[in-house]
């Protein structure tokens, strides 16, 4: 992860600071919702003049983050994609095919995910911050949570990353199977991805179900800690607001951590092959 991070560091700087101010917005979201609704029970707009500009910027932010992004990394994987076929020579076309493949999802990682990783840890980060400013026993509430979902996900890791290496072991045999011809050999290369694909998904509905009773009962304290301990409205509001977003980033992040899991099963399949210094995320993260 390090070995590209370095390697593209200047188009990451770019999009990584585009990251951080729209996740700046988002955070601050709930906060001037609460306080727009006490400025209108005060019988003032300023409140909602004040919501109205910050939901305007944070837009523009996404858009021209986005529009960068796509194209930093179209060129990122065009350049590694090219190293990778040309430097592994040994390999059958099977597998450097299901290798470029696998090369996408790193790719699509740090486009697509990484920024909306970066998004929930900084969301994550601020909304207990502001939690632990406006309702303390809601605070705490959080942090036990948070504790029981990171261990509940650790516990499950090696079962994660030894279904990835199954599911990559057959489908590096993909072209292969299909370029045969023998629909029996095809029927049982297929059945045999989604028996792995099935476990991983098993896997991450029993851990899904699991966090999700953890953050039911954070929102049922939080609404009745928030009602009892605050008492105006708009506040209230942001309360609840700021306990929703921690839901939301706490049954999110550990998706992240499940495609980390699996990147770095891939990356030392990549280890090699001529693009050691881009794709070496288990050996560097």
């Amino acid at each position: 992860m390090r070995a590209l991070l370095k390697r593209f560091a200047g188009r990451f700087a770019l999009t990584m600071s585009l990251v951080v101010l729209e996740a700046a917005g988002w955070i601050l979201f709930p906060l001037f919702i609460g306080r727009a609704i006490d400025s209108v029970l005060a019988d003032s707009t300023r409140g909602l003049y004040e919501f109205g500009a910050l939901a305007l910027a944070t837009m523009l932010i996404a858009i021209v983050r986005r529009l960068v992004d796509s194209r930093a990394y179209a060129k990122i994987y065009v350049g590694l994609g090219e190293e990778m076929v040309g430097g592994d020579e040994e390999s059958d076309t099977s597998t450097r095919t299901a290798r470029l493949a696998m090369l996408r999802e790193i790719v699509e990682f740090f486009e697509n995910s990484l920024p909306a990783l970066v998004n929930s840890l900084i969301g994550l980060a601020g909304t207990v911050l502001i939690l632990w400013l406006l309702n303390v026993p809601v605070f705490l509430g959080c942090l036990v949570v948070a504790v029981a979902t990171v261990t509940l996900y650790a516990l499950t890791g090696r079962l994660t990353t030894r279904y990835n290496e199954g599911f990559n072991d057959q489908y590096e045999r993909q072209v292969d199977a299909v370029h045969s011809g023998d629909p029996r050999r095809l029927r049982e290369h297929l059945r045999a991805m989604m028996r792995w694909n099935i476990r991983l998904s098993d896997l991450e509905a029993a851990n899904f179900g699991i966090n999700w009773v953890f953050m039911t009962g954070l929102l049922v304290f939080a609404v009745a800690a928030a009602a009892e301990q605050t008492l105006e409205y708009g506040a209230v509001f942001a309360i609840v607001m700021y306990v929703f977003q921690f839901v939301e980033s706490m049954l999110g992040i550990p998706l992240y951590y499940q495609q980390w899991l699996r990147l770095r099963e891939i990356s030392g399949r990549l280890a090699g092959v001529g693009v050691e210094a881009g794709v070496e995320v288990g050996a560097s993260a």
